[in-house]
């Protein structure tokens, strides 16, 4: 499996997640809301075999990096992880990394260093602490 990275605009983008992100099933994953892109937004894509096994949008703007929606193809832990770590290692010395989570999906990011501040219905929102102070 590999990670690749692309701009929010970059047409490769659209050759990989297009065909996922218009899927009812896809788009039923995110209960039902669609996914965004913009030249703000970094995309890593996880995949094999050119096959997409799933993607993580961020949208980096005024030193925040927030996860706003996913897909990892049955909820494959394994693609869960690699792509998280890509995204925090990317991005964690030069932004805030957040993201607002299903809450079925919480374990794969505290795994992944994301501690919950915040929980809503169906929803958890979460964040990379750089230190145990700013957790205070």
């Amino acid at each position: 499996m590999d990670i690749i990275q692309l701009e929010g605009e970059d047409q490769r983008l659209y050759f990989l997640v297009a065909h996922l992100t218009m899927h009812e099933e896809v788009l039923k994953y995110n209960l039902n809301y669609p996914y965004q892109t913009s030249s703000d937004h970094l995309w890593f894509v996880a995949v094999n075999n050119n096959n997409t096994l799933g993607f993580i949008p961020v949208k980096r703007k005024e030193g925040i990096a927030k996860i706003n929606n996913y897909y990892v193809a049955g909820d494959n832990s394994r693609v869960f992880s690699a792509l998280l770590k890509k995204v925090v290692n990317t991005l964690s010395l030069d932004f805030e990394l957040e993201a607002v989570v299903q809450l079925r999906h919480i374990p794969d990011f505290k795994k992944n260093g994301f501690s919950t501040t915040l929980f809503w219905k169906r929803y958890a929102k979460m964040k990379v602490f750089k230190n145990e102070k700013e957790r205070l």
